[in-house]
């Protein structure tokens, strides 16, 4: 009996196959923790003011007042929701910030 030793269908193949086919993430930032980061003092600075204006309704106390909280709570949210959105496409605003202020402080480290 004669066995050769052919390369197709073994798992050298189908691993190099796979590899081929993975899909590659080219992320221009390594560290996603940033973008969370941003996200949650958004999300967090965004309830605040929310909590705020609401406060505000309460220590004024009119009606003209509670849409004033209704239209600061659905710009804080449209702002977020915007920036979800950023993030997720990879164009994200706190990004472009974080790479401002790190460029910043390279250049000032350098003189």
């Amino acid at each position: 009996m004669s066995t050769s030793a052919s390369s197709t269908g073994t798992d050298d193949d189908l691993a190099s196959r796979a590899s081929r086919k993975a899909p590659q993430y080219d992320r221009r930032h390594p560290g996603g923790d940033h973008q969370i980061i941003g996200l949650i003092s958004l999300f967090t600075g965004a309830i605040l003011v929310v909590v705020g204006a609401v406060w505000a309704l309460t220590a004024v106390g009119g009606w003209w007042m509670l849409g004033l909280a209704v239209a600061v709570h659905l710009l804080a949210s449209t702002i977020v929701l915007a920036e979800v959105a950023a993030v997720l496409t990879d164009q994200s605003l706190t990004m472009a910030v974080i790479d401002r202020i790190a460029s910043y402080r390279r250049a000032h480290r350098k003189h």
